[in-house]
């Protein structure tokens, strides 16, 4: 079992990415589009607080817009550097979203209490006993609501994850013909050459964590036939906008 698993993941590598059987890229590029989903819960989670500025709604949409912003600019800039155009209405489309940013989504949390529970339940139900499954169901509620909320909010408070989707279309086609997710725990590698004041600034971490997803993106795009690779050494991280910290909303 284990050596078919294993035959099965090798395969699964080896497997050639739907992106090789594109036609070539066209001159005009790429249609880019790149959105940024209202997820956030703690503003401190997305830039540092300035002093007795409180968590509201607004600050948040504000402050994952700049970072939507960011990530914009810095694929243009680095569409530009490879030479790589970018149009509305290109017979090819990207679109890219930023699903998670700075913590996990309340969504997952629930999904992860939601799977204990009913583990707890249905092994109740298979033992035939009811009193088992209310029993195991509410031990599970209660060591898997701890385990998720509290491991959320340190994984948060101690990490600069981030997550973006990507989707390539044909044209204005609505069934996207590759897609793909890139789950980022941190940017540290991209933040090393900043002054230390930098990269301990929170929205500076989570940049660098985007930056990352964008390397990746970039690699995987790479499999279209025509795309033009990168030149040199990667990109500085930054180079589109400075990584200063964000500024607060207006009120």
């Amino acid at each position: 079992m284990k050596f078919a698993l294993l035959a099965l993941l090798a395969s699964g590598t080896a497997c050639k990415s739907p992106l090789a059987e594109v036609e070539a890229l066209p001159s005009t590029g790429l249609d880019l589009k790149i959105s940024v989903e209202d997820h956030s819960r703690n503003l401190k989670r997305l830039r540092a607080l300035q002093p007795g500025e409180t968590n509201n709604a607004p600050a948040r949409a504000t402050a994952l817009e700049s970072h939507r912003t960011w990530l914009e600019s810095e694929f243009r800039a680095e569409a530009r550097d490879r030479g790589l155009t970018l149009g509305h209405g290109a017979p090819l489309r990207l679109e890219l979203s930023i699903t998670s940013l700075g913590e996990v989504r309340a969504k997952y949390i629930l999904y992860g209490i939601a799977g204990g529970v009913a583990w707890g339940v249905g092994t109740g139900l298979v033992a035939h006993d009811p009193r088992l499954a209310i029993g195991l169901g509410l031990y599970e509620l209660l060591e898997e609501s701890a385990f998720w909320i509290a491991g959320s909010a340190l994984f948060g408070a101690h990490s600069a994850p981030a997550v973006v989707e990507a989707a390539v279309f044909h044209g204005t086609a609505p069934k996207a013909i590759w897609t793909a997710g890139y789950y980022i725990l941190n940017g540290r590698k991209r933040l090393k050459g900043l002054p230390e004041d930098q990269r301990s600034d929170r929205a500076t971490q989570l940049r660098g964590a985007l930056r990352v997803a964008l390397d990746k993106l970039f690699k995987d795009l790479e499999a279209i036939p025509g795309f033009p690779r990168q030149a040199g050494p990667p990109p500085v991280f930054g180079r589109s906008a400075p990584p200063a910290r964000l500024a607060p909303a207006l009120p």
